[in-house]
């Protein structure tokens, strides 16, 4: 053999063995606890631009960790999970709506929940004067075993995320309980009771004082109550201004006429109590009375545009507020937004009752353009109070 080949064979054993050693000397970069939970989940591990104050591997089916601009975000390791699913800070879930509320319910009262189900549960709908009972296909999950401080924990999280305790849906006893949740179309139950009963001698025993097994389900209605409510309510829809809203099924359309003034409310037919003007689309009007029989209560409600549109209208780009300050300073109006018609940002502006006149309300938008007035009068009566949500409701407004 040639001193040649010997001599690349010894180089190339050298070569061999020192990248050998190289390579057993790198120590390669350890995989974390969560980066391994991220892609066992069905994750990638990435990044992403969140907030400053955001760590490595923030929750993002919250909303807010990654929200900030650029100049007050830095780059962090984040959990890609794919379309219809985010990490919650230890796995990847799904990203619906349903499932997103409860895992932030696990996430903040740190309780430890099973993990999400689909499921049924009944809801109750109060449509007056009935009592309807919907089926509601949701999501859910339960724990046993938590203590008092913990199962009390649960309604803080609802009433801060914007939901209302619907007394439809409540139910109390002595070592057990239901509270029904509501916001829009949301709605969740929260069933608990202690733990561990026992029957003896006809009588339900808790042996345990300060544990409680928590089930919690939550989905959404099909239809809201105010649908439910309004659902077989006539239209009117404005074809000069762009905007639509329903009125009681029951309402003549037109002027009240003539007949109907003869006898006070009281000994009128049930068509005079209840008219809906539309002949001049400039001041659309409702009149009708609220109430039993025996005791009728007056209530208006009425779309203006007239002097509103052709002579105050304000320039394009006016700040409401500002302005209703300036044209009508006679009126105590608020100092920010403080209501929405139809997702328009609205100004409304309350009036008391006074010796001389019923309590009322003004609500200021502007869409278009055009200034858009609603009048409400007597709104601190409860019975015209429910009809005047139920047509604010109904109302919108075309692009």
């Amino acid at each position: 053999m040639s001193k040649t080949i010997i001599a690349l064979i010894i180089i190339i054993v050298v070569v061999g063995v020192g990248y050998w050693i190289y390579q057993s000397s790198i120590t390669p970069e350890e995989v974390t606890e969560i980066e391994q939970a991220c892609v066992n989940s069905g994750g990638q591990v990435s990044t992403s631009l969140c907030c400053k104050a955001t760590g490595d591997f923030p929750n993002l089916c919250l909303i807010g960790p990654c929200g900030c601009s650029p100049d007050n975000s830095h780059q962090v390791k984040v959990c890609d999970c794919g379309p219809d699913k985010c990490f919650n800070g230890s796995e990847c879930v799904s990203s619906d709506e349903v499932s997103i509320l409860l895992e932030n319910l696990k996430q903040e009262t740190r309780i430890d929940f099973s993990e999400i189900e689909e499921t049924e549960f009944k809801w109750i709908v109060k449509v007056d004067p009935e009592i309807t009972e919907e089926t509601v296909a949701g999501k859910g999950f339960e724990v046993e075993r938590i203590s008092s401080e913990q199962f009390d924990s649960i309604h803080p999280f609802f009433i801060d995320n914007g939901f209302k305790t619907d007394i439809y849906n409540m139910a109390a006893g002595t070592i057990s309980g239901l509270t029904g949740y509501k916001k829009d179309k949301a709605v969740c139950t929260v069933a608990g009771g202690l733990t561990g009963y026992k029957e003896a001698e006809g009588q339900w025993i808790p042996p345990e004082s300060d544990k409680w097994d928590i089930t919690v389900k939550c989905g959404k209605l099909e239809k809201t109550e105010m649908e439910y409510a309004t659902e077989d309510w006539q239209v009117y829809e404005s074809e000069k201004y762009g905007y639509s809203l329903k009125y009681p099924t029951d309402c003549l359309y037109g002027p009240l006429p003539g007949y109907c003034k003869l006898k006070p409310p009281e000994e009128r037919p049930r068509e005079c109590l209840c008219y809906f003007n539309a002949e001049n689309p400039d001041e659309v009007s409702l009149g009708t009375f609220t109430g039993p029989k025996d005791d009728l209560t007056g209530a208006s409600f009425v779309v203006f545009h007239s002097i509103f549109v052709d002579s105050y209208s304000p320039p394009a780009g006016t700040n409401l507020v500002s302005w209703l300050k300036e044209k009508f300073p006679y009126q105590d109006i608020p100092d920010e937004i403080n209501m929405e018609i139809d997702g328009i940002p609205a100004v409304r502006v309350y009036t008391p009752k006074s010796p001389m006149a019923w309590s009322q309300e003004d609500i200021y938008f502007i869409k278009n353009d055009k200034l858009f007035r609603i009048g409400l009068l007597d709104v601190d009566n409860e019975n015209n109070r429910e009809l005047y949500d139920k047509i604010l409701y109904t109302f919108k407004v075309s692009e």
